[in-house]
């Protein structure tokens, strides 16, 4: 008989115990390599470079994280706006390469309709399926100054906004889905690619048409301007600058995310240490009912003994079996941490439009893996230790 045969077969002896013991680490395992999964991808995605939005200029009394949560994420909501001459002057200073004008507060079934123009798509290289939106300033003008104008009314739908080429919609008023529509209704000519930001969930119309509504008609204000600069210093320097002025403040987007994240970091690592203290006194739970059946083993061990196993095949089986224990819940729990990745990573996406992955592999988790094996071999030293000491003749004696 081979020593996993043993082994399997000890386990199913203690088959209720090995199996709440396998659960336990199990348990443990999943919520850590959840709450790493959920971490890392969320910090990600939060505080990813490739949006290469180096800062976002908003109102005065906006906090700054609102202010990226807003404009970058399309998340929170924003009260209100800044003197369209403000960008103006960023359109116009030495250190800015592209300013980009957004005007929020309008939604389609969930998806944030954000107004701005064609060099949103070309000062960030976003590619787009079709057709851009087309834009005219003229009439931007005249819609700003209340005066109605005849012109397109065509949008760039993300890829996750459900909309596709040649689609209509007509936007509500709000960003909770619960306004009336609007009159006016907006045909997509183009689909953005996948970008792997929460813009994939944003449908983009053109500035002019955002202010023909009747509803934002005569305001001389934008929500806010996304600004890349020259490079060098010229953001730090620009970004001191504008928060010295009255009715404007200016953030930088990866600063501001660092700052939250930093902030409540000791959440996840909570988390992490309730989860390994499960999967510690899990392990505790193996060494504790190998030990114990010790005294029961003793006389198949002389048996094992007499026909000839070696010390070291007994030391083997007591190790194997609290090896198997923890590579069952090891593996049981990597499956079940992926599938609670995927259903929490499913909401986090819905609400922030952060691309979720319950597949991904971290690094950490194979340290993880590795730290329940050797907590397996441990737990079973003792024992293992124990039985590789026992004397075949007082194993088979009836005292024994």
């Amino acid at each position: 008989m081979s020593l996993w045969k043993i082994v399997l077969k000890n386990i199913r002896q203690r088959r209720l115990s090995s199996t709440l013991t396998a659960a336990s680490i199990a348990i443990g395992v999943a919520i850590v390599i959840a709450v790493l999964a959920l971490r890392a991808q969320t910090q990600e995605g939060f505080r990813q470079s490739a949006f290469g939005y180096e800062l976002v200029v908003g109102p005065k009394r906006l906090g700054a994280l609102q202010l990226v949560l807003n404009t970058v994420y399309h998340m929170e909501t924003s009260p209100g706006n800044i003197p369209w001459s403000r960008y103006r002057e960023l359109e116009a200073h030495k250190a800015v390469a592209a300013a980009v004008p957004i005007s929020v507060g309008d939604s389609f079934r969930g998806a944030r309709i954000v107004g701005t123009t064609p060099q949103f798509f070309t000062a960030f290289n976003y590619a787009v399926d079709g057709a851009c939106f087309r834009f005219d300033p003229d009439r931007l003008e005249q819609a700003m100054a209340g005066k109605e104008a005849e012109g397109a009314f065509e949008a760039v739908a993300g890829a996750r906004s459900g909309l596709r080429i040649g689609d209509t919609f007509r936007p509500s008023h709000g960003v909770d889905a619960t306004g009336d529509a609007h009159a006016e209704k907006w045909t997509v000519v183009g689909v953005m690619a996948p970008t792997g930001t929460p813009n994939d969930r944003a449908i983009f119309i053109n500035l002019d048409s955002f202010y023909e509504i009747r509803d934002h008609r005569q305001s001389s204000g934008i929500s806010a301007v996304i600004v890349k600069t020259k490079g060098g210093s010229s953001a730090d320097r620009l970004q001191y600058d504008l928060n010295q002025l009255p009715d404007v403040m200016a953030a930088s987007p990866a600063a501001v995310m660092a700052e939250f994240f930093g902030k409540f970091d000791w959440i996840p690592l909570l988390f992490l240490a309730i989860a390994s203290l499960v999967v510690v006194m899990a392990g505790v739970s193996i060494f504790v009912a190998i030990y114990n059946s010790m005294s029961e083993r003793r006389r198949p061990i002389a048996i094992l003994r007499a026909l000839g196993a070696r010390r070291s095949s007994v030391l083997a089986i007591i190790l194997m079996e609290s090896l198997a224990l923890c590579a069952a819940g090891a593996v049981g729990g990597l499956l079940l941490g992926h599938l609670l990745t995927a259903v929490a990573g499913a909401a986090l996406s819905a609400r922030s439009g952060i691309p979720m992955s319950a597949v991904a592999l971290a690094p950490e988790e194979f340290a993880v893996l590795g730290g329940v094996l050797l907590l397996g071999a441990l737990a079973g030293l003792l024992p293992a230790l124990q039985a590789y000491r026992t004397d075949i003749a007082d194993g088979l004696s009836p005292s024994s």
